[in-house]
């Protein structure tokens, strides 16, 4: 049965690979964020990148700066982005499923974990786009990884991925915590090193903050302007809805509209089993626990769906649940009940059915990807349908133009026309 269930789970790995891979073949997919990410990095390849960064932007500018780089040297294209996005995808798994190893968790459950995290709708919608979460994916769970280590050389490695990862999205402040709990056993020994860690602890948040000035102005804005019932009435809304998407591993923008309650009462019971696997895991995994305290402390206060934002944490977000649903099995039916049959096949035929919804998403996006002179009128919800029209040829009044300058320089179905 084990052998069995092994060959299963590869074949799923390597079936989301192969999948994943053919993404590489589309288009240049632009979304709002993916615009102002890349139009900056542009940008700064005809300004000068002082010039180009000094500018106001919305977002932190680690991602840009990487983008800006693969610019300057020629080799940003659509197929070179998502490639990068892959690899960083897989750097991200591949190091988280070794942290929750060497966290004590068992090695079918991180392997489950990072498979569906790997099949996640939410995964395969941006792996193709322009985004900050997968290089964020890496940085962090390269952070994770290294300070699960015993050698003192870790530090090499954790201060620069966790200052990049801070650079690259506000959520790397949430490393802080777990941080924390791999520093305490030595500054409890060396009263003199908590002195040290602090000043360190501190220039991470003022170089966070700073980074990610605009999400705090824009927060501080929203919390003045909303009276505060309403303001938590729509905060729980949201990370409800963020939940209920990825448990389902549908968006509910695809659902009809009178599934919509019913999915928010599912997210509301996930994130219930999140809060309980934080409480359960305290003992078992401290690092864990202190890592979705911190994780959650930068996501749930934010007043918007996206569950794109958990992506990055997911492995650990999945086996925090799971915890959380096992000790209130544990509770309810006596401790003697260890092995029940019934959980067992439950959490089987749950993830069988999620991984049929990413296999599903998967093969929606190769359609997309596949799809020629189609792709303008299946991709999106047309706000760049004649922008993508326009492609090279010149471009109508109505056209974007920041995305049109993006597709026209990197696109490369444009880039053979002008040959």
């Amino acid at each position: 049965m084990q052998l069995r269930f092994r060959r299963v789970l590869y074949a799923a790995f390597i079936a989301s690979i192969l999948l994943y891979l053919i993404q590489v073949l589309t288009p240049l997919r632009l979304t709002s964020d993916g615009i102002a990410y890349l139009s900056l990095a542009d940008s700064a390849t005809t300004q000068g990148f002082v010039s180009a960064f000094s500018q106001r932007f919305p977002f932190p500018k680690g991602y840009p700066a990487f983008v800006f780089l693969l610019m300057k040297a020629g080799l940003f294209s659509s197929a070179i982005l998502v490639l990068a996005n892959l690899l960083f995808f897989a750097g991200g798994l591949i190091f988280s499923f070794r942290t929750l190893i060497a966290l004590g968790f068992q090695r079918t459950h991180a392997a489950v974990a990072c498979l569906l995290t790997l099949l996640s709708f939410t995964a395969v919608k941006h792996i193709t786009q322009g985004m900050s979460d997968f290089l964020f994916f890496a940085l962090s769970a390269t952070a994770c990884w290294c300070m699960t280590l015993r050698s003192g050389y870790k530090w090499l490695a954790i201060v620069p991925c966790l200052a990049a990862a801070i650079e690259v999205r506000l959520l790397g402040l949430a490393l802080l915590f777990p941080l924390a709990v791999t520093v305490w056993p030595f500054v409890k020994k060396h009263p003199a090193a908590l002195t040290v860690s602090g000043v360190v602890a501190v220039a991470f948040v003022g170089g966070g903050a700073w980074a990610g000035r605009q999400y705090l102005v824009k927060y501080l804005a929203l919390f003045q302007h909303n009276a505060l019932g309403r303001f938590v009435k729509t905060d729980i809304i949201a990370h409800c809805q963020d939940f209920a998407e990825l448990m389902s591993n549908v968006p509910l923008a695809k659902l009809p509209a009178w599934c919509y309650a019913i999915a928010l009462a599912g997210g509301c019971v996930a994130l219930l089993l999140f809060f309980a696997g934080i409480v359960a895991l305290w003992k078992q995994s401290l690092w864990t626990s202190f890592y979705m305290i911190g994780y959650s402390c930068l996501i749930l206060p934010w007043p918007y769906t996206d569950p794109r934002f958990w992506v990055p944490a997911m492995p650990f977000v999945l086996l925090t649940m799971y915890a959380g649903g096992a000790a209130l099995l544990r509770n309810s039916q006596g401790r003697k009940m260890t092995a029940a049959v019934a959980p067992r096949r439950l959490a089987a035929a749950y993830c069988v059915v999620f991984c049929a919804l990413g296999f599903a998403a998967l093969g929606y996006s190769t359609w997309l990807s596949l799809s020629g002179p189609k792709f303008p009128y299946r991709y999106g919800d047309g706000l760049l349908r004649t922008t993508y029209l326009a492609g090279c040829s010149e471009a109508p009044p109505d056209a974007q133009q920041n995305a049109l300058r993006l597709l026209r320089r990197y696109e490369w179905h444009c880039k053979a026309e002008q040959r």
